[in-house]
């Protein structure tokens, strides 16, 4: 599922600089990973095939009204695998476990059930962090009971061993270690932001001290000081080198409610980045996407008030030509949206697409920031994308909690789910 660069695929020319990490950090990358296994490329591509065969059976599926939770688990964790690590055996475990689940549907159950060992969620997971983020799913979920409180979130409970564990993976030496933490980095931040910071889930105790701790980790040990924004930190024969990360920026500056150091300057680094691909960047492979798109939406917003008048004018001229890439080639005929190599399930891609236009205020004039503009066809695309979420709501990927948050998005009646990005 490559994504085509259309018209709207263009170069643009900026006033701001890219900062120095985040130029040719694919390169830079690239000779990382053979560093590390000289064959690297060859036996990821061997791997890749299968994982995209597979990986189409199990969209197909979704579109087809199957449950494909657990499948999707898997694939999730099978893409991570590829794409941030070297370990090819782990795949191809993770790949038979794949096959076995769609030759056994009644498996998918795992994922709806919680670990009553240890209290986690994400039962077709094997990665500690991809259960957390499941888990933080299912608290959201307010139907979903939590039998046993989550005692897996042991490992991180107290100052030490929450900085331990964030120092741990917010640098990654891929030469010698033959890892990529960013995700996992990214992933950990958001869900432990939201549930430490606000106190849950109920049946779990926080450390009373943990909250300082982790505030000083997201201001003063994991943020860029020169860029405003935030990354994964590389080893690159001695030195160290940020690259910045869009998403795990979001994720930050939207759970700190845009209190963070240096907004405007964090404006400038955004508008820099508009033509480099993910993670600084907001394109892959070229290419606009609404999950990048939805991202940099929200950036723009939180720092609206405080941009300079030539900020507005160049936020106003990228929030366009997104909307209008968003429009004309991503949104479909059925009410779905497009699906990207990066797509996670057919349910999150519509999720992203539906958070991309309410936070620009398609739908709702009162949220609209940026423009005056008048949306005369919203109503229709709006009742158009409700009938398709209704239509798929319970064969949702993630158990349907995407497509809940699309319908609150869209201020279609209270959902039974909360899963806010």
């Amino acid at each position: 599922m490559l994504a085509v660069c259309l018209s709207y695929c263009v170069v643009w020319g900026s006033a701001q600089e890219v900062p120095a990490g985040d130029r040719n950090y694919q390169g830079f990358k690239d000779q990382q990973w053979k560093a590390f296994n000289p064959k690297y490329n060859l036996l990821r591509w061997e791997r890749a095939k299968r994982a995209v065969a597979l990986g189409k059976r199990v969209f197909e599926l979704e579109s087809a009204g199957h449950d494909t939770a657990c499948a999707h688990q898997i694939l999730t964790e099978v893409n991570w695998l590829l794409g941030k690590t070297a370990e090819f055996a782990r795949t191809d475990e993770r790949l038979d476990e794949l096959e076995n689940l769609l030759a056994n549907p009644d498996l998918e159950r795992l994922a709806e059930q919680q670990d009553l060992r240890d209290g986690s969620w994400g039962g077709c997971y094997t990665e500690w962090f991809f259960k957390l983020d499941a888990t933080y799913d299912r608290l959201s979920d307010n139907s979903t009971p939590f039998l046993v409180a989550p005692r897996f979130l042991d490992r991180v409970n107290s100052p030490d061993k929450l900085r331990d564990y964030f120092l741990s993976v917010s640098t990654s030496d891929i030469a010698h270690r033959g890892r990529d933490n960013v995700r996992e980095l990214n992933e950990a931040l958001a869900d432990l932001m939201r549930m430490i910071l606000t106190g849950r889930p109920s049946n779990y105790r926080w450390d009373p001290n943990l909250r300082a701790a982790l505030m000083d980790l997201i201001l003063n040990r994991l943020r860029n000081s020169e860029t405003g924004w935030w990354g994964e930190r590389y080893l690159e024969n001695g030195n160290v080198r940020f690259v910045d990360d869009l998403s795990m920026t979001f994720h930050v500056v939207r759970y700190l409610d845009r209190k963070v150091p240096e907004i405007g300057k964090l404006i400038d680094t955004a508008l820099a980045l508009r033509n480099q691909d993910s993670p600084p960047g907001w394109l892959s492979n070229g290419n606009y996407t609404d999950h990048n798109n939805m991202d940099v939406a929200v950036l723009f917003e939180y720092g609206w008030n405080t941009a300079s008048d030539s900020q507005h004018e160049e936020m106003r001229k990228e929030l366009r030509k997104m909307q209008d890439w968003c429009l004309k080639q991503s949104l479909q005929a059925d009410g779905s949206f497009r699906i990207t190599q990066d797509s996670d399930s057919i349910e999150e891609s519509t999720y992203f697409g539906v958070a991309f236009l309410a936070r620009i205020g398609f739908f709702d004039k009162n949220r609209c920031f940026w423009t005056e503009q008048n949306f005369l066809q919203s109503n229709d695309i709006r009742q158009r994308i409700i009938a398709y979420i209704l239509k798929h709501r319970g064969s949702g990927a993630t158990g349907g909690t995407y497509y809940e948050s699309a319908l609150r998005e869209l201020d279609f009646s209270p959902p039974l789910r909360d899963r806010v990005k």
